[in-house]
């Protein structure tokens, strides 16, 4: 099936499609691209473009390869995906290739995608537009891919259609016409998805049949078709041998006789698949997160402080509660890190979300957090914040913390109760260690720890905890951690799991699932390189990923989900 790319803005901003014509598989006079990627100077702002066009982006659900189109120093875990329901405006570039013929087959097979998904094109002949296709005779036929086609300076294209002219036969339009179309909706590969690393290559064939036909290297050919994209970098299932974003496969080029077609049209997979990442009819939730990388890019660390104003339309009589909590944090680990989350001058009908570092000498790239809304008077749901600073000051740091909390209303029988951290503030002389935890849950209360543990010197934490009814219909919590699935000793980048709601909690709606870290442990020598996401968001259940990147070092971390509807 195809996969909605989730790659890194930073190190390799885009894939072409490096099509090669159908009547020249054989043996090509074409030349085609082997890569496209931004210039180094757009390469961090490319990060903030896509977590604006779609906040979605930026919570940290994806992560770098080690090896292959990537930088690991550099990459950052930003998706690439339109904002859901956008609307793509598409200008086709004058040129003499660029016939009548060609530009109504260009707008006739782009619209195979939008007949699935909820993307629409506007052509337009003048003005911007985020879309815009030169047509000529290079050869070459490429893309970039989802929103890095934003930093691309309008005088330029944004894709080439190489050998289109109007005697090219149509199952050629259809192929070539909708598999570039798929790279601008952030696609990548098939033969380079996660579920691809089954093919049986013979490498060596493999590299004298492009060397052949198309002049690429041995460092080409890993690139186009042998290094493989993270598991936690795209959304994917089993390989799909009829995606239209699949390359042929000749028999010849694998040990045991396994072959692929070129396809010419949407596979069932690609039609089902597009339209559950761009919905057709999305559901209408509040959006409950926000990045820094949403103000500035993750170079610009001077910038201490950050602040996102959130409005709703629901009626409140007084403002509501708001509990945040940390779900990315990307810091230097050369100076002490700090981070803290909060929100201000909230009403009736708005909040400002803060993330901010603060003590002048902390280099903080990045860091997101969620946040959960509800009335301040609401029968069922009661939150509270926390820090350690209200039980001693942070010059005389302790190991461990605890606090008895009591509810502002008691409850009937023992809550459900969930914790995010919402600040941290630590030396960088031991490992990186805090979590938050809780216990000790009754009617009236539970016992908050916003802990430490080994040689780790915890100055300040915070945290915010959210509590609920344990038998409220339509809402479910949970947490999990990195133990789940691996010990400690064994740090991996991606660590992720498959969890499902309890039975029959969600019948009727797919619910908005938020998720925010409780705990991290991380190697001292490495930057601070965390997040959690949840992707795959079902009404049976979602799977969720606590995920570095690049050289960091993550032993442990753990976090908190809310599900409701």
């Amino acid at each position: 099936m195809l996969k909605i790319v989730k790659l890194l803005t930073v190190a390799a901003a885009a894939v072409s499609a490096h099509i090669i014509p159908l009547e020249g598989r054989a043996a090509t006079t074409h030349k085609l691209c082997t890569q496209l990627t931004l210039p180094s100077e757009l390469q961090a702002l490319a990060e903030t473009a896509a977590v604006r066009e779609n906040p979605a982006n930026g919570n940290g659900v994806t992560q770098a390869p080690s090896t292959g189109w990537f930088s690991p120093a550099l990459a950052a875990p930003i998706g690439k995906m339109w904002a859901n329901g956008r609307t793509l405006r598409v200008k086709i570039l004058s040129t003499p290739q660029a016939t009548t013929k060609v530009k109504a087959k260009i707008q006739e097979y782009a619209s195979k995608w939008t007949e699935h998904a909820n993307i629409k094109f506007q052509w337009v002949t003048s003005g911007d537009a985020e879309l815009r296709i030169r047509v000529d005779d290079s050869g070459a036929s490429n893309s970039y891919v989802g929103t890095d086609n934003l930093l691309i300076a309008q005088a330029n294209h944004t894709m080439k259609l190489g050998w289109l002219t109007d005697s090219t036969a149509e199952n050629e339009y259809s192929r070539v016409i909708i598999h570039e179309f798929g790279h601008a909706l952030g696609c990548i590969h098939e033969h380079q998805s996660p579920s691809a690393a089954g093919i049986p290559w013979n490498k060596p064939a493999v590299y004298a049949y492009y060397l052949d036909t198309q002049g690429w290297s041995p460092a080409q050919v890993d690139t186009n078709m042998f290094n493989l994209v993270s598991a936690s970098s795209t959304q994917y299932t089993e390989f799909d041998s009829s995606s239209v974003m699949l390359y042929s496969i000749p028999a010849s080029l694998t040990t045991n006789g396994f072959s692929t077609p070129w396809n010419t049209v949407l596979s069932p997979v690609d039609k089902a698949y597009i339209a559950k990442v761009y919905p057709p009819q999305a559901p209408v939730h509040d959006i409950n997160t926000f990045n820094t990388i949403e103000i500035r890019p993750s170079t610009e660390t001077s910038i201490k402080e950050h602040m996102k104003r959130f409005t709703w339309s629901t009626s409140y009589s007084s403002p509501p509660k708001i509990a945040l909590g940390l779900n990315y944090m990307d810091i230097s680990r050369a100076t002490v890190p700090r981070v803290k989350t909060f929100a201000t001058d909230t009403t009736t009908t708005k909040t400002d979300i803060n993330i901010n570092t603060y003590a002048g000498d902390t280099t903080l790239y990045a860091a997101g957090a969620t946040w959960f809304r509800h009335a301040a008077s609401d029968p069922d749901f009661q939150s509270g914040h926390w820090s350690t600073q209200s039980h001693h000051p942070w010059n005389q740091p302790q190991t461990q913390t605890a606090k008895q909390i009591t509810f502002d209303r008691a409850y009937s029988a023992p809550p459900k109760v969930i914790v995010w951290l919402t600040q941290l503030d630590m030396n960088n002389n031991a490992n990186f260690r805090v979590r938050a935890l809780i216990s000790n849950i009754t009617t009236t209360g539970f016992v908050l720890n916003l802990d430490t543990w080994s040689d780790s010197t915890l100055y300040v934490a915070a945290a915010t905890w959210i509590a609920y009814p344990a038998n409220k219909a339509g809402v479910a919590s949970g947490r999990f951690t990195t133990d789940d699935v691996r010990p400690w000793d064994k740090p991996t980048l991606n660590t992720q799991k498959t969890i499902s709601f309890p039975a029959n909690t969600f019948t009727d709606k797919t619910p908005t699932v938020l998720v925010g870290l409780n705990m991290i442990d991380t190697d001292r020598y490495k930057n601070i390189r965390v997040s959690v996401g949840a992707t795959g968001v079902s009404k049976s259940g979602f799977t969720w990923h606590l995920d570095s990147w690049a050289d960091s070092t993550t032993y442990r971390a753990g976090a908190s989900y809310l599900a409701f509807v």
